[in-house]
């Protein structure tokens, strides 16, 4: 009896032994995957203030943060400010800030450094003024901060909360510019929900969970690993082997292929995403309005959304002006059919009675390579001869590329979500604009355009879009074949992912991996 109760007594220790070593590795284990693998191309300009891409953005995001929050639905919310009030000419903005915020290295967060970051945006001529047009910001106490414009301005909340207008500490005139010595990643000091442990370039970012961030119960995720892979079928590949978890900016022909796999969801979300097929039009034929009709009348805009996207996109016009914006989008135009011979006509209207011989540059994801082979069979008909030049997004979009986007005679470029139709057209179709990728210039669009960014009224601004929608049809640059969804997959052990419609300001606060 007492030699069985000792043998008991061992069984029971050994019992609570395996269970308490099994507990703490339960537990390790599941506080180890609550770290979130997100497979973007490699960042190339890391500045907050600067980088554009949606890898860049969402990296910038997940370690600063926005005065207001731009949700997915299009609409503003809070974040480090609490409420705000517009005078009544619509000339003076007010804002009231969180308080008990502290950057990374335990400084406090204060309007000072509001004032810094928005100045520093005008000081390197950052994207974010197309938006927020000519203010100046002051800070009359450390909890408030006051915008005074120079005229009034119907997106300028948007401007506030658009993806280049983080939070940066005052003084920081480095952000996101690795160190030498103990403490390397100094500059990376944001607001945000994360901070930067580790950084190898060309390879990966581990972001660790910061535990004094302001925002209750947030985040969820222990972590956050950036696996940094160029190419699209590579991150395809990564997610179906479990080294990552989400991945963004699928090229169309992955889908099928992808929702079919039981631990993988596919997420799908409405957007006024498309590529631009553009020509320049300060050199080459694109400078005559002849061979840009030609060129729409050479393409197949039906065609290529069965082909390229499998019917998932809807056509619209082409301007960036997309059915996703209900009244500000103009249903009555009518736009060129395909029509070959039309465009050989037209081509030797402009003097290329043979034909002309062109290079179109596309990137390698979003199924824009593929677009661009089927351009090229589209267009033979009607003498265009197109060689396809393929580069990886991140050296295409480069500022560091002396032949990026920006050069291209001829290309393809990925535009992303905008909330507003002006987040398009005063960054890249106004004169002078810092994306105005077709160097056009139209004294009428450029009016059109000053005209909406102050009008408030929503049916006075429909019209005004309306009319600019027929400059494009008559003499417009670009051919927009599809405005397309945003196609996102995730491992289905992860949740509360809401993909924003421009990928890159996905908020990652609420999600965690089961």
């Amino acid at each position: 009896m007492h030699q069985l109760s000792k043998r008991s007594a061992r069984l029971v220790i050994l019992i609570i032994s395996i269970f308490l070593m099994s507990g703490i590795f339960i537990g390790a284990q599941a506080q180890g995957e609550n770290i979130l693998r997100v497979g973007i191309v490699a960042p190339q300009v890391l500045d907050p203030a600067l980088g554009s891409n949606d890898g860049e953005v969402l990296f910038n995001r997940s370690l600063y943060d926005y005065l207001i929050d731009v949700l997915p639905d299009r609409s503003i919310a809070p974040n480090l400010a609490t409420e705000w009030n517009v005078s009544e000419d619509g000339l003076v903005y007010t804002f009231a800030l969180q308080s008990g915020v502290t950057f990374h290295d335990g400084s406090d967060f204060s309007s000072t450094d509001v004032v810094f970051t928005f100045n520093r945006l005008k000081e390197i001529e950052s994207a974010a003024l197309n938006l927020l047009g000519d203010f100046e910001v002051s800070a009359p106490d450390a909890q408030t901060v006051v915008f005074r414009l120079a005229a009034p301005n119907a997106d300028f909340l948007y401007g506030v909360g658009d993806r280049f207008a983080l939070i940066l500490k005052d003084g920081n005139t480095s952000p996101n510019q690795l160190s030498e010595g103990d403490a390397p990643y100094a500059n990376f000091n944001g607001t945000g929900p994360f901070i930067l442990t580790d950084y190898k370039e060309g390879e990966s970012a581990t972001l660790t969970k910061n535990g004094a961030y302001w925002k209750a119960g947030a985040p969820l995720l222990d972590g956050v690993e950036f696996k940094f892979i160029n190419d699209p079928v590579t991150q395809v590949n990564a997610l179906l082997s479990g080294d990552v978890d989400f991945i963004f900016k699928i090229s169309p022909d992955q889908i099928s292929g992808l929702e079919g796999e039981s631990d993988v969801t596919v997420i799908t979300e409405a957007t006024n995403q498309h590529p631009v097929i553009r020509l320049r039009t300060d050199v080459g034929p694109g400078q005559d309005v002849l061979v840009r009709q030609a060129f729409k009348y050479a393409t197949d805009r039906e065609q290529l959304n069965d082909l390229v996207l499998e019917g998932r996109g809807i056509i619209g016009n082409n301007d960036p002006i997309g059915p996703a914006y209900g009244a500000f989008y103009d249903s009555s135009i009518e736009n060129p059919g395909y029509d070959p011979e039309r465009a050989r006509e037209l081509l030797a209207q402009a003097g290329y009675p043979d034909g002309l011989n062109i290079t179109i540059q596309t990137i390698n994801v979003l199924g824009y390579d593929q677009l661009a082979t089927v351009l090229q069979q589209q267009w033979e008909p009607a003498g265009i001869i197109a060689d396809i030049q393929v580069n990886e997004e991140g050296f295409y979009y480069s500022d560091d590329n002396p032949d990026n986007w920006l050069q291209a005679e001829l290309g393809i470029t990925g535009w992303g979500d905008r909330p507003v139709p002006q987040g398009y057209l005063a960054q890249a179709y106004a004169t002078g604009a810092i994306y105005n990728e077709t160097h056009w210039s139209d004294a009428e669009l450029d009016a059109l355009i000053q005209q909406a960014s102050v009008t408030s009224d929503q049916a006075a601004r429909a019209e005004i879009y309306h009319q600019i929608s027929v400059i494009f049809n008559e003499r417009g640059p670009i051919i927009i074949p599809w405005f397309a969804p945003v196609f996102a997959a995730a491992r289905t052990n992860v949740n509360g992912l809401e993909v924003a419609p421009f990928p890159g300001l996905t908020d990652l606060r609420g999600v965690s991996v089961s």
